[in-house]
């Protein structure tokens, strides 16, 4: 038994489709009316994204961050892609971690352990 996905609120889903997909490089395995799944490059887990209309709290429920594993190799490429399209590095764990706030005020870690 494992973690397969994890479902979060947005409210704007393109946005957040370009965040994950535009600028991390996430893959989309498939898409649902007003969802949007998404899968890290040769890996079987997805991040689910639900539409929702109601203004949300992200830090509600306990979630403080998840963590997207990104190779070594391709970590400083993406930290100055990322910086470049002005999004701001919120924190830092070591040399090979940032946290990074997404469109929907998610924290989340990019990590290369």
């Amino acid at each position: 038994m494992g973690l397969r996905h994890l479902s979060l609120k947005t409210g704007d889903l393109k946005a957040t489709e370009r965040f994950y997909a535009g600028l991390l490089g996430l893959k989309i395995p498939f898409r649902h009316r007003g969802m949007l799944f998404l899968r890290s490059p040769g890996e079987e887990d997805v991040l689910d994204f639900c539409q929702v209309s109601e203004p949300f709290d992200p830090k509600a429920g306990g979630l403080d961050h998840f963590g997207l594993h990104v190779d070594r190799q391709r970590f400083h490429d993406l930290r100055e892609k990322l910086k470049a399209e002005g999004v701001k590095v919120v924190g830092r764990r070591g040399r090979w971690a940032v946290y990074v706030k997404d469109p929907n005020g998610y924290t989340v870690e990019l990590y290369a352990d």
